[in-house]
Parts: structure tokens; sequence; C-alpha cells
């Protein structure tokens, strides 16, 4: 009875570490209501996928093709990997015309902004976009700096958005998500979620020469 008794303490022990590392692997969705005009007025953001490879899916209440949003529309997710209090990188979408692309940029305090890199994206409808982001492409701030903070947000200008219609998900703050590295106080790795199976509809080619500049407001000051 008292081994009995032992083996299930021990089971319960490695279960509730288990829940532990999962719950630090887990994702975070966020929900927004109608409170934008335009059809980028954000209505749900997904975050999925590996920590060290996240996913972000953004959802519009509106639909739109990728030649209404040539110049007109983007979707950006800002990431605070350094903890310094403000956010570091922004990934921006953007449409060429007939499809949408991805790129990385670094928001230094006193610097211009300066891409860093390129990522997939796709559409499964009108009113989505995804983006896929490793985070290999930033400094995660060392191997104490286990998470990060996240926000999205979307821009538009048109008849009805002339001043440029803004929408932020979430309204305040920021989401925390784990970075996918393992904590300094266990030796058991941190198990990852299964990728999905949408797949890239491209996969971009870096491009150090690109400009953000006909983006309105891009940079995300603090």
């Amino acid at each position: 009875m008292k081994a009995r008794a032992a083996l299930v303490l021990v089971v319960l022990m490695v279960a509730g570490s288990l829940s532990t590392m999962f719950a630090k692997a887990s994702h975070q969705n966020v929900k927004d209501g109608d409170d934008v005009k335009g059809m980028l007025d954000v209505r749900r953001v997904e975050n999925f996928g590996k920590p060290a490879n996240p996913r972000w899916k953004i959802m519009t209440i509106g639909g739109s093709t990728a030649k209404e949003l040539w110049d007109h529309g983007f979707f950006l997710v800002y990431l605070d990997t350094f903890d310094d209090g403000r956010f570091d990188y922004y990934a921006l979408v953007a449409s060429k015309g007939s499809k949408m692309k991805g790129t990385l940029w670094r928001d230094p305090a006193n610097k211009r902004d300066r891409k860093v890199g390129t990522f997939p994206v796709w559409r499964a409808n009108k009113r989505s976009v995804t983006l896929r982001l490793p985070l290999s492409q930033v400094n995660t701030g060392g191997k104490k700096r286990l998470t990060y903070r996240w926000f999205v947000k979307t821009l538009f200008t048109s008849t009805n958005c002339r001043k440029v219609c803004i929408d932020r998900a979430p309204n305040k703050n920021a989401v925390t998500e784990s970075n996918g590295k393992p904590s300094p106080h266990t030796s058991a790795s941190v198990p990852e979620d299964p990728a999905p199976t949408e797949s890239p509809a491209e996969t971009p080619t870096p491009d150090s020469t690109e400009s953000p500049e006909a983006i309105p407001s891009a940079s995300p000051k603090s």
C-alpha cells in the first residue's frame, strides 16, 4: 500500500509539472468588437503553431481583396521581445497588388526603422490574413527571457477613412506569450503545439532594399 501511495504521489507531481509546462506553451486568442470604420475592423486574432514559430490569423469583419488593399490596407503585429517597456519589432503584411507579402522590421528607439527579414503570408478567405513569424529572426532577450508580448493593429484608408481607420487588438495592453525556450528550473523540454494544416501560398525572398514609407503610423512608438 505504501509503494502504491508513493507511486500515486509521483504521478500527481509529474502531472502538475507537465500542466505548468503546457500552460507556458499555450496560445492566447483575442476577440474584438465592431468598433472602427472600414473593412479592416478586427473581429478576432488567433495565435497558434509552435512557440518558436508562432502564427497569427487576423480575421476582420469586412472582406477585402489584395487589389483593394493595395496602398490602402495594412496588417501589423507588434512584438516586445526585450521586456524594455516598448515594442522593438513589427511584422508588416501589405498588398503588392495581386498578393500579400510579409516583412519584419526592427524599430530602434533612436534610429530609423530597419528591415530584418521576410515571412510567409496566406489567406484562407477575404476576411482573414495568416502569417508565420520565426522568432529566430528577432532578438528574444537571452536565455532568461522566456516570454514576449504582442498586439495586432490594422490600418485602412478610403473615402470613409480619410484620416486612416486604425484598429487595435487587444484594445489595451498586450498579450504575453511563451517564446519556446525551456525554463531554467526544469530539464524537461516544453511540448510544442502541432503545426496546422494550412499551407503558405508563398515564401517571400528577403529584400533589404524595401522601405515602409507608404505606411501611415507604422512605427510603434512608446
